[in-house]
């Protein structure tokens, strides 16, 4: 089997777009109590990134052998910590979006994308658990946003402590417009 140490294409392009759909609704998300005009575009993207979410894992399973090696030692604290986050990340991306739509369907409406299509209901109308999934759904983003500052902290401490510049192995851009990354061996 022979390893790379860049992942692939669409591996890069679906972790690109659906950080910033991700950063874009939390901020959405943090100024619905100001601005509730926004509350239709919160959840068209809430929706969209149900989908990529999905279309992520299904792509990485399909992609899962030329994926690059860790660069943290396989049975470090480290290695640990950076399974532990992705899983954590990825569970969330799909809980967030859930919650909204149990939310969105117990507040007695449809989940809508861009005035696309809707997606079922899955629950009664019901203020209690309108209520209940509203607040899951603030909470697990809370715990999202600081999962992403770890995220970026553990990339930033790879490059300025260990000299590990881990950003070109998941940038979408061709080499000749990335720097070399380094490697251990």
């Amino acid at each position: 089997m022979r390893h790379t140490f860049r992942y692939p294409l669409s591996i890069s392009l679906l972790h690109w777009l659906l950080a910033v759909a991700l950063i874009g609704n939390l901020i959405i998300g943090w100024l619905l109590d100001d601005h509730e005009e926004l509350i239709a575009l919160h959840k068209s993207i809430g929706v969209t990134i149900l989908g990529l979410a999905l279309l992520r894992i299904a792509n990485r399973l399909r992609m899962r052998r030329r994926l690059p090696p860790s660069i943290n030692v396989a049975g470090s604290p480290s290695y640990f910590a950076e399974k532990a986050v992705h899983s954590l990340l990825l569970v969330l991306m799909l809980a967030i979006p859930i919650l909204g739509w149990l939310k969105t369907n117990a507040a007695g409406h449809v989940a809508n994308c861009f005035g696309v299509f809707s997606l079922p209901t899955l629950v009664h109308k019901s203020h209690e658990l309108s209520s209940l999934f509203g607040e899951l759904h603030a909470l697990t983003a809370y715990g999202l946003a600081l999962l992403m500052g770890v995220h970026v902290l553990a990339a930033l401490v790879h490059w300025l402590m260990n000299s590990e510049n881990v950003l070109p192995r998941i940038s979408p851009l061709p080499s000749r417009l990335r720097p070399k990354v380094s490697t251990r061996t």
